[in-house]
């Protein structure tokens, strides 16, 4: 792409206590394969009280194409990071605008392999694809289970079965989210990204997820136990504003385990029928999304990944019932 056909795009990113995140997040944005001169920066600081703000500031000293936006007062109906996003979609200058999160490492050709599909008016809002990366056996099996949900979100997506936007790799076109009336008009939800996908699909416009390796991004896992649960229980929370399609998906994921239990007792040779097609669906599609996005994960773990989805689901399923606040950035919801 030649810099006379690269038109100018933000980049917004919600920050909050990300002192160990940032500065990667930003360096990666610094090394992306797109003309400076295009590009603006825009990083909201959601009142850290840690040394994001110290961090972010030194970073971008001399460098014009980024800015940090301190973060002072609630907007509308949006909160915590919906806020950010709604203060920093006020500040943006261009039309194309991209969103992703402090503790992602962007790939080189993030903004450059998305901005063509923008060449349709009536696209508003586009996907790339997110993985985790981490050492340890924790880290393996988060990256794992969010390959596989990916493939089963682009799946879904090519049957007609739109789910949602991915919030830490994403693009909107600045028309599209005005239409919405912006985040602070949207009714706050803990899961932004589905409430602004849903807005912009509402108003008309089309939406494009993509698996492909040159948008596709990395995060970092969640190291502890606790912090895990609580970033599913999230999800599970903003599942809700799911249409009815998506939340009977999510309900026979959900119920499969309990199903195949009881089954067992009556009978053993369907059960067990059943849990090896299951295994094989899975690995199968694990191995064919790695393989489109050329990320191939360690075969051993991709092997014991039902052990863990087994163990996840029912310590998921037990917390998210538990009538305790979902904390998320220090804040509790």
């Amino acid at each position: 792409m030649v810099d006379d056909q690269c038109p100018n795009i933000s980049i917004l990113i919600a920050a909050r206590n990300e002192e160990t995140n940032i500065i990667d997040c930003l360096k990666s944005l610094e090394l992306l394969d797109y003309p400076k001169d295009n590009i603006e920066i825009l990083i909201g600081n959601d009142q850290s009280t840690d040394e994001t703000e110290q961090l972010i500031t030194e970073f971008i000293q001399g460098k014009a194409y980024f800015k940090l936006i301190n973060i002072p007062n609630q907007m509308g109906k949006a909160k915590a990071k919906a806020n950010v996003l709604a203060h920093l979609f006020e500040n943006c200058t261009h039309e194309i605008i991209f969103v992703t999160d402090a503790d992602i490492h962007v790939n080189v050709n993030w903004v450059k392999s998305i901005v063509p599909y923008f060449n349709n008016p009536k696209t508003g809002i586009v996907s790339g694809t997110t993985i985790v990366s981490g050492k340890g056996f924790f880290a393996n099996m988060q990256s794992i289970d969010w390959l596989y949900f990916s493939g089963l979100l682009i799946a879904f997506d090519n049957l007609g079965l739109k789910s949602t936007a991915v919030g830490n790799n994403m693009a909107v076109s600045k028309k599209a989210y005005l239409a919405t009336g912006g985040y602070q008009n949207l009714d706050f939800s803990v899961t932004e990204d589905l409430a602004l996908f849903t807005a912009i699909k509402n108003q008309g416009y089309e939406s494009i997820n993509l698996l492909e390796n040159d948008n596709l991004n990395q995060s970092k896992p969640q190291y502890s136990l606790i912090n895990f649960l609580h970033q599913r229980k999230r999800w599970l929370i903003g599942a809700q504003g799911l249409n009815l399609k998506w939340k009977a998906v999510f309900m026979l994921m959900a119920l499969f385990y309990p199903m195949l239990i009881l089954l067992f007792f009556f009978n053993i040779k369907n059960a067990i029928t059943i849990w090896i097609c299951k295994i094989f669906l899975q690995f199968f599609i694990s191995i064919v999304i790695s393989l489109k996005l050329k990320k191939l994960p360690n075969v051993f773990f991709l092997l014991i990944f039902e052990i863990y989805t087994f163990i996840s689901t029912f310590i998921v399923s037990i917390f998210y019932a538990l009538p305790i606040k979902m904390i998320w950035k220090n804040r509790n919801y």
